[in-house]
């Protein structure tokens, strides 16, 4: 094996959980290697006394409780694998942070050995990889990863990626090994050693894998199909009423690019995904939001600092290696987002972001919130740039209750500020004391509304004091002082009126604070629908959502776009299947399953996936397996029949290339979850809550969704509708009647070929 001449250990745990002091460890492996050479490897089961392993964690390792019975506990093994570990090796693992702190938690402390994260290197290595999930480079890099889902297997094939992202390092340019050695000799004592490890290199040529494979650069193939728009009057709305058909954007694109009478705005909600499957000629520019945006100010400063912290190491090579000028053009994992969002982006003052609204041309290309964001503040550089008579046209306008939501708001991440403490003490011992009173506050609910007695206290009056102090820290990066004066606001008791304010627990573990608008519509009235000329892309019947267009907002409508739909799958109301046979029985192909709840995932995940694995199918389970990302990147990996599980919220913003998906499974309709922090709240200013409000925020995202099903669909691909309230509920058959207008053809019967 090609391995640095360091002695290390590869260690991987299987836990009960993702907890530590909660959670236990139910198995330990580990390889030992010296000299390039495994020298020895240690495996064992532990007893857990009373702890139950939770159904999915079974599922997921194959461990079962009475595979536990008779073995040591880890306190009796814990002298052993501190021998196998030895005093002076290097840690080595896979997301090895996780590993390190479930042994303290046992009793084996490791935490101030040096280590190595191979899913880190990985990511400044692999750039060309989706994912960096192990069990997704053991697929795409063929490493050994038997047996595939305990302890000893994973070691394997860390084992594996290890030598791969070494010998990656030995391609290095003699440069460029400069620079990898300059940052990692000042950052930990692991990323030290490896540094040290390197041979001197006489390479004088980059490899070919230096180089930016996530570039979100725009399509200038050529697209000459068009719609044009006519220009409505200011303070009536247009609504074009969208069929979900993909390429709709691309021909209002071509279109207003050949209309130089106008200056056209056109927002999108998910502008690197967009601009990454549409062609955009050179008469469009491109907007990118001040977050996506590198100030190239805070990347040198992050260069030349004297420490580094292993997160920040391979952020800074990341940027010295592949120039990017926005996050899409590099692999952000793991903790480097927090760097990011922290130290590097630009906020709205910076040149970088200001720039782009110099000599703008007639099309303008760029997001829902960053529109939003900029009309509601006449001091924005843009605000100035949108001339009198300018048409704004929205993309995906059925979002714009959820992306105002955002623009609007105030919020500020503990995460986000921890990161950036790192090297600042005021910062992180103010950040220590918000932790504090958020915990406090909150008494152990995840969502706690802010009321005038929890902010009218002197703790929360010396916040705010410090707040200030930070504010005038010309150190500190403008992107943190934004999550600091939202703070500031947050915390004063008189903007409570208006808006719903509240600490969150979020399902990552992280806190925040969080304040947005009661209603959405009257923000956008004020901005948006009295001020300019605007068309918003809706789904059918979208003039029926209220919360995006108040009964006092002029609107016409325009349906002329459904005269050229042609629906790419049929749809299928089957009354005598479940889900539980649709996954006992797959169909050919490549298939999603739309559930509506985590604890639905982790029960289809429980009851098949060991069986689906033994037939040499696969099924991918959301949170189980991993995020989006890394579910999505396994999704198109995977040969044979596959299924996987994800939630219709997680599904809208999930795009595949066209002819991936054969079927697309609803479990049940995608109403927003009746506690939801912020909609829940906006539900009960209405009459008639679940007509008035849920109803067509459902509707709207059964649109989205199959809109983007037909994007990635095969040919003849089937949509299967599960819901029983479909046929039993009043309102289940009005949305029937609604999908069925989205198909080629569809059964009342049931009868599946497919099955």
């Amino acid at each position: 094996m090609q391995l640095p001449k360091i002695s290390f250990i590869v260690l991987d745990t299987e836990t009960t959980g993702l907890t530590p002091k909660v959670n236990r460890i139910i198995e330990f492996a580990s390889m030992k290697i010296e000299d390039g050479k495994v020298t020895g490897a240690f495996e064992q089961l532990f007893s857990i006394g009373n702890t139950e392993i939770p159904d999915e964690v079974q599922a997921l390792t194959r461990i079962r409780p009475n595979q536990l019975r008779n073995q040591p506990t880890f306190e009796d093994t814990k002298k052993d694998i501190l021998n196998h570990i030895g005093e002076d090796t290097v840690i080595v693992g896979q997301n090895i942070g996780f590993d390190i702190d479930m042994l303290k938690s046992e009793g084996i402390d490791l935490s101030e050995r040096p280590c190595l994260d191979t899913a880190m290197l990985a990511s400044l290595v692999f750039p060309e990889l989706d994912s960096y999930s192990l069990g997704y480079m053991s697929a795409v890099l063929k490493l050994n990863h038997a047996p595939k889902h305990r302890a000893l297997g994973d070691v394997r094939a860390t084992l594996e990626l290890f030598e791969r992202c070494w010998i990656r390092l030995l391609e290095l340019p003699a440069q460029k090994q400069e620079e990898f050695c300059s940052i990692f000799g000042k950052s930990s004592s692991g990323y030290q050693l490896l540094a040290s490890s390197l041979p001197k290199s006489k390479i004088e040529k980059d490899p070919t894998w230096i180089k930016s494979s996530n570039a979100t650069e725009p399509n200038k193939s050529d697209n000459s199909e068009t719609i044009k728009l006519e220009v409505p009057s200011k303070g009536t709305v247009e609504i074009i009423e969208e069929p979900p058909t993909p390429g709709i954007i691309q021909k209002i694109i071509n279109g207003t690019s050949n209309d130089d009478s106008k200056t056209h705005w056109i927002a999108v909600k998910n502008l690197e995904a967009t601009i990454k499957r549409i062609c955009i000629s050179d008469k469009v520019r491109i907007f990118y939001p001040p977050f996506l945006l590198l100030k190239e100010e805070s990347k040198t400063q992050l260069i030349n600092q004297e420490l580094f912290s292993a997160d920040e190491a391979t952020v800074a090579l990341k940027l010295l290696w592949l120039n990017p000028k926005h996050q899409g053009e590099i692999s952000m994992h793991g903790g480097e987002v927090a760097i990011w969002n922290g130290k590097l982006c630009c906020t709205d003052d910076d040149k970088e972001y200001t720039e782009q609204f110099e000599n703008i041309p007639k099309v303008i290309l760029l997001d829902h919130k960053q529109l939003l964001s900029f009309l509601a503040d006449p001091s924005h550089t843009a605000h100035g740039a949108l001339e009198e008579g300018a048409h704004i046209i929205i993309d995906d306008a059925s979002m714009l209750e959820d992306t105002a939501t955002k623009a609007y708001g105030w919020y500020c991440s503990i995460k986000t500020l921890r990161a950036a403490a790192e090297t600042h003490p005021g910062l992180a011992s103010f950040t220590d004391l918000l932790t504090i009173w958020i915990e406090r506050t909150r008494d152990t609910q995840d969502i706690r509304y802010l009321t005038p007695s929890d902010l009218n206290t002197p703790d929360t009056n010396g916040l705010r004091d410090q707040i200030q102090n930070l504010l005038d820290d010309e150190s500190l990066p403008t992107s943190v002082k934004r999550h600091l004066s939202h703070a500031y606001e947050i915390l004063d008791s008189n903007h409570l009126r208006g808006r719903i304010v509240y600490t969150e627990l979020q399902y990552t573990g992280s806190l925040a604070l969080q304040s947005v608008p009661e209603s959405i519509g009257l923000f956008l009235y004020k901005y948006l629908y009295s001020t300019y000329n605007v068309s918003l892309l809706m789904p059918p019947n979208g003039n029926i959502y209220k919360e995006i267009l108040p009964g006092n907002v002029n609107t016409t409508i325009r349906s002329d776009l459904w005269e050229s739909h042609s629906p790419s799958f049929s749809t299928l109301f089957p009354e005598d299947i479940s889900i539980d046979d649709l996954i006992s029985d797959p169909p050919e192909g490549k298939t999603i399953v739309l559930a509506t709840s985590k604890r639905s995932i982790a029960s289809i995940y429980v009851k098949y996936s060991e069986a689906m694995e033994e037939r040499g199918m696969t099924l991918l389970c959301q949170g189980l397996d991993g995020g989006v990302n890394r579910t999505k990147a396994g999704f198109l990996a995977a040969d044979g029949p596959v299924i996987w599980v994800i939630t219709p919220w997680a599904y809208e913003g999930v795009h595949l290339p066209a002819g991936t998906v054969t079927t697309l499974c609803l479990t049940g309709m995608p109403f927003d979850h009746p506690s939801h922090a912020v909609l829940s709240q906006r539900a009960a200013h209405y009459q008639d809550p679940f007509t008035d409000y849920s109803l067509p925020r459902m509707e709207h995202r059964l649109f989205r969704l199959l809109r983007n099903f037909s994007s990635q669909c095969s040919k003849d691909a089937t949509v299967l509708i599960l819901d029983k309230r479909i046929a039993t509920k009043k309102y289940g058959r009005k949305v029937a009647e609604y999908i069925k207008s989205f198909s080629q053809d569809f059964t009342e019967e049931g009868q599946m070929s497919l099955l």
